[in-house]
């Protein structure tokens, strides 16, 4: 008799404690406390036009409308591509009300530059050159974070020997900053990597794009993988990278923000570090 109520007793302390400690649980209470880390949210966009004939560089009367979507979604960092000129910039951050700061990379032999926005105003920024052009890096301390380092770059839409060149520099120098493990790269870097539809590729260089790619990816994580497309003619082109141990929580494509003859989307992520 007492050998079954024994029994009985460590049964029940048995389901007790699986109850208790059930994977289930066990993985709500590591969301919970990975929650309680800090939240860092990154934007990148190409404000420029599909306009080759007159003006394809962000167009000043845009700003306004790149500025609302900016301060309705309040990111720590916006990476920016196709500015025409520091007007632009200096522009903008008087429409953000001067909480971000900002710098934009030399102009070198392109009509464009690219831009970080940043909302710390410690922020540092430094160019990076890629191939026969530049990008550009802040490094700044989001609130309650870390130090991280975000490269805004656009890479050559025309010519894919060009993006790998290029691509391969920004993933070379970002390593570099081993002294700040999260780094991020953002921007237009036009690889088309998905082999599906090849009717409106810029190239038929696929082999290039694929490599400059699987480069990226051998470092990096692509956060923006699943977002959708981010060029108003059904193309991924824009990314985020980051690093591969980031804690995804949210990964957008804005849709129905461009305005005039824009024809890119902003990509918008959301990570723990």
């Amino acid at each position: 008799m007492w050998t079954k109520l024994v029994i009985g007793g460590l049964l029940v302390v048995m389901i007790a404690a699986a109850v208790h400690f059930k994977a289930s649980r066990n993985r709500a209470l590591l969301a919970s406390q990975t929650r309680n880390g800090p939240v860092v949210r990154l934007m990148t966009w190409n404000i420029g036009h599909d306009d080759q004939e007159k003006d394809s560089r962000a167009h000043t009367d845009d700003l306004k409308a790149v500025a609302d979507v900016i301060n309705s979604r309040q990111p720590d960092a916006v990476a920016l591509q196709e500015l025409a000129n520091p007007e632009q910039l200096k522009t903008l951050l008087n429409l953000l009300h001067r909480r971000y700061t900002g710098a934009i990379a030399p102009m070198s032999n392109s009509d464009r530059v690219e831009a970080v926005l940043v909302k710390d105003q410690k922020a540092q920024f430094e160019n990076v050159r890629a191939g026969e052009q530049y990008a550009l890096s802040a490094t700044f301390k989001p609130r309650d974070a870390e130090t991280l380092v975000l490269i805004s770059a656009h890479a050559d839409a025309f010519r894919a020997a060009r993006r790998r060149t290029f691509t391969n520099d920004i993933v070379d120098w970002a390593r570099t900053r081993s002294a700040t493990p999260h780094v991020f790269i953002a921007g237009d870097l036009n690889l088309e990597v998905d082999t599906r539809d090849q009717s409106h590729f810029y190239t038929d260089n696929l082999k290039n794009d694929s490599e400059a790619y699987a480069y990226i990816l051998k470092y990096f994580r692509d956060l923006g993988r699943d977002a959708g497309d981010t060029s108003i003619n059904d193309r991924r082109i824009d990314y985020i990278f980051g690093p591969r141990e980031s804690v995804l929580l949210q990964a957008q494509v804005l849709g129905g923000v461009a305005v005039s003859r824009m024809d890119h989307l902003p990509l918008v992520i959301e990570v723990f570090l």
